[in-house]
């Protein structure tokens, strides 16, 4: 059994829900390697996989689509990123009044475990800078405790494309040192607090102190919250960590997205090489297509 990641690459309830319930349906995803081209199909069938992890910005556009994962079987959790930027940094995420409403929908219908909040990337610049971070945060803090009692952090990694993105749409942007961001993550810490909800740190080692935890975005602990049943209890306390970089302290999982198909437009994305290619490559994906990547989808119509 697996646990399914939708996904790291792309945000799948956003932009590709209908797509991804189509899959669902059919019992199976075709998934294409990022790095090696490799193509592996992948079970959704409700024997095969231990639970879904959706990563998102927006589950707005799935939520009615809920009621069915749940009928056909199947148990999940959402990483769900919240980050009230200005638009120069997040073009395309909704505003802040419909992610409240979105969680609140969910919150009346699923425990609070299916929800995870992440405060990332953490991206500072002239105007965004460590006082207006403590503020945000401060507010979303108190706008969302009555969702979730935890916040996954993360400053910035640079990346090749991050570089590039960040060079070309944010020329002011500045890079702290890790003292910098040690003391701004414990003042954010002690933030949390003030509503009851504990901050952990994704990947960051250099984070984790007496009030920061080491956070595990693919984690058998919460899973083991969502699950429905022994043999998938036991099937996620069974999996090794799989790191997806270094710091990481996930455990395995089968991601089943792909890169350069998220149009939320983030300035300090590594998953779009052109934001613009991203949107086309939304608009032209068939929501009968058996996989996403859009190099694989080429000549289909």
């Amino acid at each position: 059994m697996n646990v399914i990641s939708a996904s790291r690459r792309t945000d799948i309830p956003a932009f590709h829900h209908q797509w991804f319930m189509n899959r669902v349906r059919e019992g199976y995803v075709r998934v294409v390697s990022p790095f090696g081209r490799g193509e592996h199909i992948v079970s959704l069938t409700p024997e095969e996989v231990i639970a879904i992890v959706f990563w998102t910005k927006n589950a707005g556009p799935l939520l009615p689509s809920l009621d069915e994962l749940v009928d056909r079987g199947h148990c999940f959790t959402f990483l769900y990123t919240v980050n009230a930027y200005p638009r120069f940094i997040e073009p395309e995420v909704p505003e802040q009044c419909h992610t409240l409403s979105v969680l609140e929908s969910m919150a009346k219908r699923f425990p609070e475990s299916v929800v995870r909040w992440r405060y990332d990337t953490i991206v500072l610049t002239e105007d965004l800078d460590r006082q207006w971070h403590v503020t945000n945060f401060r507010s979303l803090c108190e706008r969302l405790s009555p969702f979730t009692s935890e916040c996954i952090i993360s400053f910035c990694d640079y990346y090749r494309k991050t570089i590039a993105h960040m060079k070309r749409r944010v020329p002011d942007h500045r890079r702290p040192d890790e003292a910098q961001c040690r003391d701004m993550a414990e003042e954010m810490a002690e933030v949390a607090a003030e509503s009851s909800i504990r901050v952990l740190s994704c990947a960051h080692e250099f984070l984790v102190s007496e009030r920061i935890d080491r956070a595990r975005c693919i984690d058998p602990e919460v899973l083991a919250k969502v699950v429905d049943s022994r043999s998938r209890a036991e099937a996620a306390a069974g999996l090794k960590r799989a790191p997806s970089r270094p710091e990481c302290n996930c455990v395995a999982s089968r991601d089943i997205g792909a890169y350069d198909t998220c149009g939320h437009g983030c300035v300090y994305c590594y998953a779009n090489s052109d934001p613009e290619r991203a949107r086309d490559n939304v608009r032209l994906l068939s929501v009968d297509s058996d996989c996403l990547d859009p190099r694989a989808n080429q000549g289909q119509g």
